[in-house]
């Protein structure tokens, strides 16, 4: 299992599954690589990333405040998830 924290919210991954715990709003939501719209924006002014974990279909996603000092780990978590998602071309197949 894969674990990285942004601020107070705890992101993981199981190779398939991204969850998001702490969420304002919820427990937690989950989202499958096969459904996964997954960017960022940032740096800000003040050095902090947004991180947009949304589904690739229809529904409802969110965006985590990444502070400056936890991008490092979080930015290394997402290429680890991007990695793992198929190429567009491959979900068809």
């Amino acid at each position: 299992m894969d674990e990285v924290w942004a601020d107070d919210v705890l992101l993981t991954f199981d190779g398939r599954v991204v969850e998001v715990f702490g969420f304002s709003g919820s427990e937690s939501i989950r989202f499958h690589v096969l459904n996964l719209d997954l960017s960022w924006d940032g740096p800000d002014r003040k050095g902090r990333y947004t991180l947009k974990i949304e589904p690739a279909m229809r529904g409802g996603g969110c965006h985590v405040p990444v502070p400056e000092a936890d991008w490092p780990d979080v930015g290394a978590f997402v290429d680890r998830v991007l990695a793992a998602m198929p190429v567009v071309d491959e979900v068809g197949d």
